[in-house]
């Protein structure tokens, strides 16, 4: 049993080498296909390693005695996210997918983005200056991420000035920390309230006892970029007190010249950004836990400068950056009162600031050339949950408060000194919600659960959730999903203006989403699992930025939108460490009153990732290809489809204590373009071509 943030889940020893059985039935299943071909290879791959593996049965005390080949095939069953508490993934109201730190490390990922790129019916996007996450077919340019509720440890992530939920560099947490990523789909407010609006991401840690002792790490890559590591974790002496400390540096020259054809003149350098798309970022991660409390705290400051003029500032200036610091402090008490009795209780203190020069154009006459946003927001929160079993069902009651004590925004020039906006306020918010998990029939169970919350901005909304979930045999699940979610408006979109050209909305209501989703799980011999969903959703009152004069523009609630779209994916997890799984989402986007598609929605989504053990449990390699359709842009046009392959090879265990990996990312240089937000002159940003990384891991 491993203890990961107050759960726990069972973990199954794998066998010795790969069942020749399975093999042969994944064969038949792949005749005359690519995928025998691939079949037969991952099992020469498995009998080459088949020796010095410990016999079935010789299971080890914990998971740190398993190789990383075993690790992979250990598929974790058990999940906290969807209902708050510790179940098996088969029984949670929802379709969950979860990412393990081997992945993370025998896949090459840097960001958050590039772990949930790989989730299937997800999609991410960059316009230079954030990383923008997309789900089922639903992602605005430049939305900051608000509408999925993005949780570290069970911690708030999501800031209260924009609602931005960070996935690229400016993300908290360097990934190196993350032990696992459960990513749940489906509204979810009924628990957690306002932003979990497409679902909840929560991306758990790793303990003192996954690190051990210190670590360094070193990395290189392309576009002149560095970055470093160093962790110590482990107990301190003649207590039981566990901790980590941990504090990384990332820094990126980005492209020395981007060439940008709207500012094709020779007063604007010929279209080409020099040295304008740099990167810093420093990370600062500790914890400290004794018995039932965990005390955390995370710091994050992260640096761009941004080469496309957006918000029409002047071109190729070098003082166009954005600064964006994050930082946190959670106390957590987890306590078992009985078998049958949990009751969690947690407060905590944020502080999010976000700091903007802008460049301003030439004017006649003269005005500031440089203006700038200075923003500060601060969170005091508490929460209580109460979990309690009776029988074979599972209750849970809590409740939530959070006093935003800041939520200053400003806008001025700097010289000469004018200011346009100073506004100063506070607001606080309170939720309720209980919910219960019924076992109705020895294989049929009823998950259901409603949440009240109260904004003394516009006043409460309540989301229920309810969720069937029927296991006619041992390995088939059904489960048919009802809920309903809303985003609040945020002070950015009420209160920031800057007249004439942004008019303020207090008047704005939260949006709010309805959805209907049928989940079909599969267990399929040799190891093989299949998930096939459907899904339906409905949008009402989303908040869009109009023009209500030529010159000015407002945040309205003046949209509605329905979407459609099934996804499936098949996945193969062998017990000598291959992995495979592939995935396909189609989805259909679009406008409730036109008809018409959705700005920045694929109709067509494809992941593949392959997984296979090299040599014993030394040496990995990992490839992933990413395919989406086109999507239409601001402007009517359309950014062309685009499929990326990218290639890790990973050893350890070659030298005692050392982790070697090296990445290539865009293998074959895909040329492809994301659509611009609705503060850019460009209609599509291109993306980088090929690039790589290496990396080295030292543990003492």
């Amino acid at each position: 049993m491993l203890s990961e943030t107050g759960t726990r889940f069972s973990v199954v020893r794998a066998a010795s080498g790969c069942p020749k059985t399975d093999f042969l039935l994944l064969s038949r299943w792949a005749k005359g296909s690519l995928a025998g071909l691939v079949t037969w290879a991952c099992f020469a791959v498995c009998l080459a390693n088949a020796d010095e593996r410990p016999a079935a049965g010789s299971a080890p005390a914990d998971l740190t005695e398993l190789s990383l080949q075993e690790l992979m095939a250990v598929k974790i069953e058990r999940v906290s996210t969807p209902s708050r508490f510790t179940q098996a993934a088969s029984e949670a109201p929802a379709s969950v997918s979860v990412v393990t730190s081997e992945e993370i490390e025998v896949f090459g990922y840097r960001t958050l983005g590039d772990i949930l790129r790989s989730v299937r019916g997800m999609y991410v996007t960059y316009d230079r200056s954030y990383t923008y996450l997309g789900v089922r077919g639903f992602s605005r340019p430049s939305d900051y991420n608000s509408r999925m509720l993005l949780l570290v440890d069970g911690h708030r992530m999501n800031d209260t000035l924009f609602g931005s939920g960070f996935i690229g560099n400016e993300f908290i947490l360097d990934v190196d920390l993350i032990d696992r990523v459960e990513v749940v789909r489906g509204p979810t407010s009924s628990l957690y309230g306002n932003s979990a609006f497409f679902g909840v991401i929560n991306v758990m840690t790793k303990r003192a006892a996954d690190l051990k002792n210190v670590e360094v790490s070193g990395a290189v890559g392309g576009q002149g970029s560095y970055k470093g590591r160093f962790t110590a974790a482990g107990v301190l002496t003649n207590t039981d007190v566990q901790f980590v400390l941990s504090g990384s540096f990332y820094n990126s020259q980005g492209n020395r010249d981007l060439y940008f054809p709207e500012f094709d003149d020779p007063a604007s350098n010929n279209g080409i950004a020099h040295d304008l798309d740099g990167e810093q970022a420093w990370n600062l991660f500790g914890s400290l836990s004794w018995n039932d409390l965990t005390l955390s705290a995370a710091y994050v400051s992260r640096e761009k400068y941004i080469p496309t003029a957006s918000w029409d500032t002047l071109f190729n200036d070098p003082r166009y950056r954005t600064v964006d610091e994050h930082g946190y402090v959670d106390l957590k008490w987890q306590h078992s009162l009985d078998e049958d009795n949990d009751l969690l209780a947690r407060a905590y203190f944020d502080d999010y600031r976000y700091n903007a020069n802008y460049p301003n154009l030439p004017t006649d006459p003269p005005s500031a050339s440089l203006s700038r946003d200075n923003d500060l927001g601060q969170t005091v929160g508490g929460e209580l949950q109460w979990t309690t079993r009776w029988r074979e069902h599972v209750l849970t009651f809590g409740t939530e408060l959070q006093d935003h004590l800041r939520q200053n925004q400003s806008f001025y020039d700097v010289d000469p000194p004018h200011t346009y906006l100073d506004d100063r306020r506070s607001s606080f918010d309170v939720g309720l919600y209980g919910q219960g998990d019924f076992m109705i029939l020895t294989n049929l169970r009823l998950n259901a659960g409603v949440r009240y919350d109260y904004y003394n901005e516009f006043g409460n909304t309540v989301n229920p959730r309810a969720g069937l979930i029927y296991q006619p045999w041992n390995r088939t699940v059904f489960k048919l999903l009802y809920g309903t979610a809303f985003r609040a408006p945020n002070v950015f979109e009420m209160y920031y203006e800057t007249l004439p050209a942004n008019v303020g909305n207090p008047n704005l209501q939260p949006e709010k989403i309805q959805t209907y989703e049928l989940v079909y799980e599969q267990g399929l011999p040799a190891n093989l699992k299949l998930t096939l969903s459907g899904e339906y959703y409905h949008i009402d009152d989303l908040i869009n930025q109009v023009n209500v004069t030529p010159d000015s523009l407002m945040f309205r609630n003046t949209g509605q939108a329905n979407a459609k779209g099934v996804e499936t994916e098949l996945e193969w997890r062998a017990p000598c460490g291959v992995l495979a799984r592939v995935s396909y989402s189609l989805q259909r986007a679009e406008d409730a009153e036109t008809g018409n598609s959705l700005i920045n929605s694929p109709q067509n989504l494809v992941k593949f990732n392959l997984l296979v053990p090299l040599w014993r449990d030394k040496i990995f390699t990992g490839v992933e290809l990413q395919y989406n359709s086109r999507v239409k842009t601001l402007a009517g046009a359309n950014a062309d489809e685009f499929c990326v392959v990218n290639w890790t090879l990973f050893s350890q265990n070659l030298f005692k204590g050392v982790k070697l990996s090296a990445s290539l990312y865009n293998v074959f240089d895909a040329h492809y373009a994301f659509p611009g937000g609705p503060g850019d002159t460009e209609d599509v940003l291109w993306q980088d071509g090929r690039s790589f990384r290496v990396k080295l891991d030292y543990r003492f």
